[in-house]
């Protein structure tokens, strides 16, 4: 394994990469941020000026170009992650896509096969996976705390007061609470079942500009495990997360997506809190850091967030969807 930092590029200028991976790139060990880019005239030179980074490209080439860029950060809008994605695997760079990972399953599938091919580490940025809580909370369900677990309930939604042409609701950038807020829950008990969902039952209102505004899903596995789960980006939700099993329980207070404190309430135990430093705009550092060890290593995916499974949980929202008769751009493409 070299101690070489690994050199990074973001592709997209919005605020996901400048509240979060930014801060979180500065605070992560073994990375450098040398270059970003955006299609949008003058964005990537406002983006650059403001957070001191050297380079920066009106064109994606441009950037994915510089032999010296080990890994991109895939910042864009969902719409775009399959296109961006693609090309940055390519021209032979690793990469970090923000999640939503793609629009649909298909598109996962295909990234995931080029990736291997190429063998270039690849990883949908699911950032609250590598947080120190939930990595206590996975140890706990492991080594049996709490027993078998048979239910998880979460849920995060948040209201928002933006025009219809904000990404949220704006279907042509694949917009809405599945995709955008969603994902959070169903990653989540994903990540606790370790398992493919038997039957999936999905309910929601879609708003005017055709996605969906808020939306509950439920979600039954080997063995009558169930997961309760809802997303929102138009009503506020409790956004915190529980998990039930046949000796106790886990609580993680709101919000679980930046989870700082976890709860284990186990049957003859006194109740245990673990409270780790709150997860504040450097909280991407955790999974910077578990990229970039990965490909110093030579890995191609990450075992915390594997591809697989990636490619299993938009499986799942790709049946939710239809259940929600949501349909994308994307979905006419694959």
């Amino acid at each position: 394994m070299t101690d070489k930092a690994v050199v990074w590029g973001v592709i997209g200028c919005g605020g996901i990469a400048e509240s979060r991976f930014v801060p979180g790139i500065t605070a992560a060990r073994g990375n450098v941020l040398s270059a970003v880019a955006s299609r949008s005239p003058g964005k990537a030179e406002d983006f650059a000026r403001r957070n001191g980074i050297h380079g920066y490209y009106q064109s994606y080439e441009e950037l994915l170009s510089r032999k010296e860029i080990d890994a991109v950060y895939i910042a864009t809008t969902h719409n775009f992650h399959y296109e961006n994605v693609k090309l940055a695997l390519e021209y032979g760079k690793h990469v970090l896509c923000e999640k939503s990972f793609t629009v649909n399953a298909d598109e996962a599938r295909k990234l995931i096969r080029m990736a291997r091919e190429r063998q270039l580490f690849l990883m949908e940025g699911m950032w609250t996976r590598f947080l120190p809580a939930i990595i206590q909370l996975r140890e706990w369900i492991k080594t049996g705390r709490i027993g078998e677990v048979l239910q998880v309930r979460a849920n995060f939604g948040f209201s928002i007061d933006v025009s219809p042409q904000h990404r949220l609701l704006n279907p042509d950038l694949a917009g809405g609470a599945l995709l955008d807020a969603g994902i959070y829950p169903l990653s989540f008990a994903s990540m606790v079942m370790e398992d493919k969902p038997q039957f999936i039952h999905a309910v929601g209102e879609k708003g005017s500009t055709g996605v969906d505004i808020h939306s509950a899903y439920l979600l039954k596995y080997p063995k009558n495990k169930i997961a309760l789960l809802s997303s929102a980006v138009g009503v506020d939700l409790n956004n915190r997360a529980d998990i039930l099993g046949t000796k106790g329980h886990i609580a993680i207070p709101a919000p679980f997506h930046r989870a700082c404190r976890v709860e284990l309430y186990a049957a003859n135990e006194d109740p245990l809190v673990q409270e780790f430093p709150p997860v504040d705009q450097d909280g991407f550092k955790y999974e910077i850091e578990a990229a970039s060890s990965a490909i110093r290593s030579g890995e191609t995916e990450s075992a915390v967030m594997p591809l697989d499974e990636t490619l299993l949980i938009m499986s799942t929202i790709d049946t939710i969807k239809k259940q929600l008769g949501l349909v994308y751009k994307n979905d006419h493409l694959t």
